[in-house]
């Protein structure tokens, strides 16, 4: 696919949280892409400056978070500051361990010129697979595939979609955020396209095997093994997946059905498997709970220090 310069300014927003040297060759791939590269640094622990300083060097605009206010503000703070400065008719969203492949950016815009052709209202464009995983699919629209459940990772978004849907879900503050945004979307009558060839090379996080008495756990002669995460981890994923089925269970019933049964997978491997299960169904408890007392924002701070 050939990408005709056409589209007017294009900036990457990058969420940053102690961020590793990885960071800096990204943003220096990026900028052979885009025409600005914003980095939001969402209250790094002390250790970082050097390599925010880095960033800077390599092209970046780097804005300084004093507090970590989660992935929904920190998004939010870098579209912003694009909007103000150079006003951009697309921003592409990336989390800071994530690669965009090869001419990923011309091949999305390009995307988006042959669906709003074709008659299609583009919500975004998103990846058509990460780290060689296909994106799972949702109905088609006009022929055009769209993405089930997309990692706002690689979202490419114009200007038109945020002025319709608003902004990331702050309030959400990690987890879910792209999910909230993505059928804020769908409600406004907006596609989420799949683009063709375009790869995401992201960090798949910890994996976890599956073990019973010390030997590894197989079905069918196949290793089982499960995405690790921490307590508070945990208690953001059920809180904010069930502030998802709430709002969404009426009006794309099948959606939700189909999101809690990958849920409900990924949490039967967790709490069978991890070696703090105990923890973690005490951090899914106190999220279920808040979720149905619509509490959000971040993790209570008390809780955070009992998980520990």
């Amino acid at each position: 696919m050939s990408h005709e310069p056409n589209h007017g300014t294009t900036v990457a927003v990058i969420a940053s949280y102690g961020p590793s040297s990885n960071l800096v060759e990204t943003v220096r791939a990026l900028t052979g892409q885009v025409d600005h590269v914003v980095v939001v640094d969402d209250g790094s622990p002390a250790g970082s400056e050097t390599i925010l300083t880095d960033l800077e060097l390599a092209g970046a605009t780097v804005l300084r978070s004093p507090h970590n206010q989660g992935i929904g503000a920190t998004l939010n703070a870098g579209v912003d500051h694009a909007d103000v400065h150079w006003r951009p008719e697309f921003f592409i969203t990336l989390d800071q361990d994530s690669v965009l492949v090869g001419d990923y950016v011309c091949r999305a815009l390009d995307t988006f010129d042959v669906a709003q052709s074709a008659g299609v209202a583009v919500a975004f464009v998103c990846a058509e697979s990460y780290s060689g995983h296909p994106s799972p699919k949702w109905h088609e629209a006009k022929g055009f595939a769209q993405a089930f459940d997309p990692m706002q990772s690689g979202f490419v978004i114009p200007r038109a979609t945020i002025k319709t849907v608003g902004p990331f879900a702050a309030d959400f503050f990690i987890d879910g955020v792209d999910s909230d945004f993505t059928m804020r979307c769908r409600e406004a009558g907006l596609a989420t396209v799949i683009g063709p060839g375009c790869s995401i090379e992201h960090d798949l996080g910890e994996r976890g095997k599956a073990t019973i008495f010390g030997k590894q756990f197989r079905v069918l002669g196949k290793e089982i093994s499960f995405n690790y995460h921490s307590p508070s981890r945990v208690y953001y994923i059920c809180r904010n997946g069930t502030m998802l089925s709430k709002r969404y269970a009426r009006r794309y019933p099948i959606w939700v059905a189909r999101r809690l049964i990958e849920e409900s997978k990924a949490h039967l491997l967790r709490f069978l498997f991890s070696p703090n299960r105990v923890t973690l169904l005490t951090a899914a408890t106190a999220g279920f709970r808040d979720a149905f007392g619509n509490s959000l924002g971040r993790i209570p701070k008390e809780l955070e220090n009992r998980l520990k």
